[in-house]
């Protein structure tokens, strides 16, 4: 690209960052301290405990992609501890599960804002020896500054879903110049190999590795200790159904709700856990509930044994209710969304629900609804019945969720096949 078309990306990605301000806003994910850190300035404290040090920056956009890299991080700093090892997020919550799985010198920050400037001040900072680049996060100044300041650039546990491959389809030429910028694609799936190829990727940078959701989600499964600690938190006495909707959006907890009630009827000692996707909706889903006539308390703040409807209040717990749950529902997918990650339900041998779209995660999904793991709901069908199937009848909840969790240990080993790719190149 030229110097003007540079100008123009930078003109427009400006405007788009301030239309997106008033949103950001009154949805509550603005202001945050990461602000400064996506400017490229970063604390001095941080900088000095760098000490000038290359390192290794994996870039994991959202909380699920920090899930994910949680398998690879102990890999890499236990084999390069001479290299600090960078951990970057976009969001709040991204960034608050990041500075849980490292500590300094393996430090986390915000992801820079894809601004010429912004980004030279990051590489400045932490003189990345490589940049492994989570799933599908392709920002191209980033990719063309990377090239020009010649540090490595690898995605790792790529995936192409199908809108992204249409979209790509059409932006072709676009695509082909900056994924040329990439050292090594290292796939989820053979499924999401064939689509770069057919993108015109080269095959020589082209490797399926497996999916790290796969190794994460056994890596952060809850101890003994954190469940009965949620249990107590939740003031439960060890014997009541519960059915745990995990990472809900808009438009879902209004259809859970409902079901609850409906199930209710016939098993009046049943309560519902939800743990909405985004925090700064905790004051929305609460006065929907109690318009529905339940009791409503906070994970965090239960005073009571007598509820009907928790509300997880903090990050990174959702996997304790997972643990405790009769039944699993995955949010993200009642809605065009793409769905939320089946694996950590899955992983503690929970039997698991989701609805009709699931394309951010297809493969997983499709796994698990063959192995009979899961069950995925068709456009339209009924989410009631679904869930009183499995919490009426226990017996066959239990052998879901056993053979969910014998597919969790068979398709594991994508943290290590993706370290051996990645170590010619450290």
């Amino acid at each position: 690209m030229t110097h003007t078309m540079w100008w123009l990306y930078e003109l427009f990605y400006v405007l788009g960052l301030i239309a997106y301000l008033p949103k950001a806003f009154l949805k509550k994910r603005l202001p945050h301290p990461g602000w400064r850190m996506r400017l490229g300035r970063y604390p001095k404290e941080l900088l000095v405990t760098l000490n000038d040090k290359p390192s290794l920056w994996v870039h994991a956009v959202s909380v699920g992609e920090v899930q994910a890299a949680s398998s690879l991080l102990p890999l890499l700093a236990n084999a390069y501890p001479q290299y600090p090892l960078v951990v970057s997020s976009i969001t709040p919550g991204g960034f608050a599960l990041a500075r849980k799985e490292v500590n300094p010198p393996r430090t986390a920050i915000y992801f820079p804002l894809d601004l010429h400037g912004c980004i030279v001040r990051s590489f400045a900072a932490f003189h990345p020896r490589v940049l492994l680049l989570m799933e599908s996060e392709l920002w191209p100044r980033v990719l063309s500054l990377a090239q020009a300041h010649h540090i490595p650039v690898i995605v790792v546990n790529g995936r192409i879903s199908p809108r992204t491959f249409r979209r790509c389809r059409i932006l072709h030429p676009l695509f082909r110049t900056f994924s040329s910028r990439v050292e090594l694609f290292l796939m989820q799936s053979q499924r999401d190999a064939e689509r770069l190829l057919e993108l015109g990727v080269d095959s020589k940078k082209v490797r399926v590795t497996g999916n790290l959701k796969w190794d994460a989600s056994a890596k952060s499964r809850p101890t003994k200790e954190e469940i009965q600690k949620a249990s107590d938190q939740l003031k439960l006495q060890g014997i009541e159904p519960l059915l745990v909707a995990g990472s809900t959006h808009r438009g879902e907890e209004q259809a859970l709700l409902k079901a609850f009630r409906e199930i209710r009827s016939q098993l009046p000692a049943l309560r519902c856990i939800l743990a909405p996707r985004h925090l700064e909706r905790l004051d929305e889903v609460e006065a929907l509930a109690k318009r529905e006539g339940f009791c409503v308390q906070r994970s965090s703040k239960v005073s009571s044994p007598v509820w009907d409807v928790a509300l997880v209040d903090r990050f990174g717990e959702l996997s304790r209710y997972y643990a405790l749950s009769s039944v699993a529902f995955v949010g993200g997918s009642l809605i065009p969304h793409g769905g939320q990650n089946p694996l950590e339900p899955a992983s503690l041998g929970r039997p698991v629900i989701f609805g009709h779209s699931m394309h951010n995660f297809a493969e997983i999904a499709h796994q698990l609804v063959s192995y009979r793991a899961a069950r995925q709901l068709s456009d339209g069908e009924n989410l009631t019945e679904a869930l009183r199937l499995l919490i009426l009848d226990p017996g066959s909840a239990e052998s879901m969720g056993k053979r969910a969790l014998e597919l969790t240990q068979r398709f594991g080993g994508a943290a290590h096949r993706t370290f051996e790719a990645l170590h010619p190149y450290l």
